[in-house]
């Protein structure tokens, strides 16, 4: 019996795959069947196989085919590897066609109350089978993250440094304002100055927050330095404090819109206004994005458009 040497390690993968159909469906007729060609194509692929590894895979009767030894050993190990090729490109196939897949997102408390809590619950009903893991970081921890691979994009607040690795996407503009409930309500029709806050208690996002540093500038710009009442680790608390009375909250228009429609909030007006800050989508350049990560990006554009 002739041994099977390997002299030629650039076989085409459909040799092996045609090789593993013969042999489980015992006949060349059957399988080209299965894979949707002429009995001649697979012959030939047997052939032209056996050849290659200079070895004989298959004794031929009237009844069909049957493994030699050496096909036999070929077919346990051609096998395995032929499923596990095919596993791989089903799974690139549901990745590709968002039926799986993972985004990893890094997001600060601005972004995900301004916009990303609204986009991502419409992303997440349009393609239920992807995973979204949210890192919830500040401006600065969120570009960390995304130089060290640690999440596909970031949502941050600008201004930022500029960083020629770093893609920045502006994708919508959010304006810093000054909230109040009816304690306040004597100040409705008011025309203040930035300065007149100093004899009010303020509500205050924390200090190592992008927005915080963002408005301590504007304070600074006026010669102010102002220490707010109460600090917050999110935006989502400030405007509920405001409206209990307990002080005049500096969050963004855009998150407290509703409850200024509704009355239970209202903005005090300032001669002096804070400038206003961009929402940005970073990812690394040059570093290719999943199919989920390029469907979340332009869904996130495509809802800032």
């Amino acid at each position: 019996m002739v041994a099977i040497r390997i002299t030629n390690m650039n076989i085409n993968l459909e040799l092996y795959r045609f090789f593993c159909e013969v042999a489980k469906a015992g006949t060349v007729t059957k399988a080209a069947d299965k894979l949707c060609v002429t009995q001649s194509a697979v012959s030939q692929a047997i052939k032209q196989l056996e050849d290659r590894l200079d070895g004989k895979l298959f004794d031929r009767s009237a009844r069909g085919v049957q493994l030699t030894p050496e096909g036999e050993v070929l077919f346990s190990y051609a096998n395995n590897a032929v499923s596990l090729i095919e596993s791989a490109e089903e799974k690139l196939a549901n990745m590709k066609n968002l039926h799986e897949g993972e985004i990893k997102i890094g997001a600060p408390d601005t972004v995900c109350s301004v916009l990303f809590l609204r986009m991502l619950k419409k992303f997440n009903v349009e393609h239920p089978d992807i995973r979204i893991l949210v890192v919830d970081c500040t401006t600065r921890q969120s570009l960390e993250l995304i130089k060290s691979g640690a999440v596909d994009l970031s949502f941050v607040t600008l201004p930022i440094e500029e960083d020629s690795a770093i893609e920045v996407i502006p994708i919508m503009q959010i304006h810093d304002c000054f909230v109040a409930g009816e304690e306040y309500a004597h100040l409705i029709n008011s025309l203040l100055h930035v300065g007149d806050l100093q004899e009010y208690p303020l509500l205050m996002i924390e200090k190592k927050s992008n927005s915080r540093k963002q408005m301590d500038r504007f304070f600074a710009k006026h010669n102010l330095e102002i220490e707010p009442a109460i600090e917050f680790a999110s935006l989502g608390l400030l405007p509920k404090f405001a409206k209990e009375g307990l002080g005049i909250a500096v969050t963004i228009r855009e998150d407290v819109q509703e409850m200024l429609d509704s009355g239970e909030l209202f903005e005090l007006q300032f001669v002096e206004k804070p400038p206003v800050r961009q929402i940005a989508l970073v990812q690394m350049k040059n570093v290719s994005l999943s199919s989920a990560s390029k469907a979340f990006k332009k869904a996130v554009l495509e809802s800032a458009s």
